[in-house]
């Protein structure tokens, strides 16, 4: 038997000292008595139709196939005397064949899959014992397969299940087993798009209000389209306050922040935030100070400025796979460098530590990212899960929390800054090239959704002066969770977009 244990390597330390190997692995190998009765398993499979004959106990039915303890494995179909590759041997495993290759499986597992009345509640979809519940020791008495699916009944069985109990798996769902360890294949999304101002302007169309609200294929094909690009835009939508909120809403509950389920995006005197002032707000992204930054975000246009007041975007993650192409080193640093992030004022104090890429699967992904070739964008942007860029609630560089001290602590800091600012100025400069940025002036009954960690959103100032004519945009968020579940759901219906 393989022992493989696996530990993920300690973050700080191992990015400061500029160590890049993600996983630790250490093997352990022992040899099990039973590994020669696997051996000899494997061949008596071959065994001819006499001596399986001769094994045959009397009690045998033909619909079924029992299980034997010889000290050795097999199972056979008793009316045609021939191996069926279902069978349990002293190691507990439950040996099926699935399209003409024997698969071993735990008991364990499968018992822990059972799908029946009395192990999931038919109306909640939900367990109605303990995974801890079964016995270790459990076991399979008696497997029956079929043209679609495996039937088996168990000994040792979890206390309060008698003899009569049966488990049913479709062949389908064990074979996701054997390809990717998930009981069912995982719903894959669209291949994300990076663009830049044309390439969006030409691929992605406005949605129409009454369709995205009233049609679910109209909303799949908006879900798809803003995970695809981040970015999407409704038009024709009526002129009201809680507009924003039923649009929102259509995806899944409002995230409520200390600015409210919704809020107003208008100059006002003494603002708390910069954008609720006239002046150019430049590319950044909501509330990376809270543990769980929205992932949508919704600004419905009910009134805009006579003069000013555009709203900008640019796709950081194409900044990110051109910084990666054109100097790894700053893409490294970026990785590598957290930067804190805060709100700091009297009635709301929030702070959070971020990297300005983080990867899907933490550093564990960096040499696969690393090894890619400049051109490989759809391997890059896999591996990306999110940006995270927000100039004006960058708080004042410092040392992680419980970090080792140094004698000058200080000049610690300040290393670890130059190296970050020398990186960062160069993603800067590549989410702020004209070609990269969508500007449009957005017009009363227009409502833009993007993705809150990839696409950054910025604004030039606009005029005051005309009372009760200025810009006024109202906002609302969205969790990723919901949004994600409303996204499964609808493709799981009508596909995904580019099948």
């Amino acid at each position: 038997m393989l022992l493989t244990i696996t530990r993920r390597a300690s973050l700080w330390p191992r990015r400061f000292t500029g160590g890049y190997k993600s996983l630790s692995t250490r093997t352990f190998t022992s040899r099990s008595s039973n590994s020669q009765q696997r051996t000899n398993t494997q061949a008596e499979v071959k065994l001819n139709r006499s001596t399986l004959h001769s094994e045959i106990p009397q009690h045998i039915s033909s619909q079924s196939i029992n299980l034997f303890n010889h000290g050795k494995s097999k199972s056979f179909d008793s009316q045609l005397g021939r191996t069926t590759g279902i069978s349990a041997s002293n190691s507990k495993q439950i040996s099926i064949d699935i399209d003409g290759k024997v698969y071993d499986f735990s008991p364990l597992l499968l018992r822990d899959q059972c799908t029946c009345e009395k192990c999931l509640d038919p109306s909640s979809k939900q367990k109605n014992f303990l995974t801890v519940d079964i016995p270790a020791e459990i076991e399979a008495t008696s497997v029956t397969k079929n043209g679609t699916g495996v039937r088996i009944q168990w000994g040792n069985d979890i206390p309060g299940f008698d003899a009569t109990h049966v488990s049913n798996y479709e062949i389908g769902r064990l074979q996701s087993y054997t390809v990717n360890g998930m009981h069912k294949a995982p719903i894959k999304p669209p291949r994300r798009v990076l663009w830049e101002a044309d390439t969006f302007s030409r691929n992605v169309e406005d949605i129409d209000y009454q369709m995205y609200m009233e049609d679910e294929a109209a909303l799949h094909r908006a879900l798809q389209q803003l995970h695809i690009y981040g970015l999407i835009f409704l038009v024709n939508v009526p002129d009201t306050a809680e507009s924003v909120s039923r649009i929102a809403e259509r995806i899944g509950p409002l995230k409520n922040t200390f600015y409210g389920f919704t809020w107003d995006v208008r100059s006002v005197p003494q603002a708390k935030n910069v954008a609720y002032t006239s002046k150019d707000l430049g590319f950044h992204m909501d509330l990376l100070y809270m543990h769980q930054p929205p992932h949508l975000q919704f600004l419905h246009c009910i009134r805009s400025s006579s003069l000013g007041g555009a709203s900008l975007f640019t796709d950081s993650f194409r900044a990110v796979k051109d910084l990666h192409a054109d100097d790894p080193r700053a893409f490294k640093q970026l990785v590598d460098h957290s930067v804190h992030f805060h709100y700091d004022h009297e009635n709301h104090q929030y702070r959070r530590s971020r990297y300005v890429i983080e990867l899907k699967d933490g550093n564990a992904r960096f040499e696969e990212l690393n090894t890619s070739t400049p051109g490989e964008e759809s391997e890059i942007i896999d591996l990306i899960d999110a940006v995270a860029w927000s100039p004006p609630f960058q708080a004042p560089f410092s040392l992680p929390p419980r970090s080792v001290l140094t004698p000058s602590p200080q000049s610690t800091v300040g290393n670890s800054l130059q190296e970050w600012h020398s990186a960062a100025t160069k993603f800067n400069d590549l989410i702020h090239r004209p070609g990269m940025i969508y500007d449009r002036l957005m017009g009363p009954g227009e409502c833009v959704l993007f993705d809150n960690r990839r696409v950054l959103h910025a604004r030039r100032a606009f005029e005051v002066g005309d009372a009760g004519k200025e810009r006024w945009l109202r906002g609302a968020y969205v969790d990723k969770d919901p949004y994600e579940s409303k996204m499964w759901v609808l493709q799981r219906k009508f596909g995904a977009l580019d099948d």
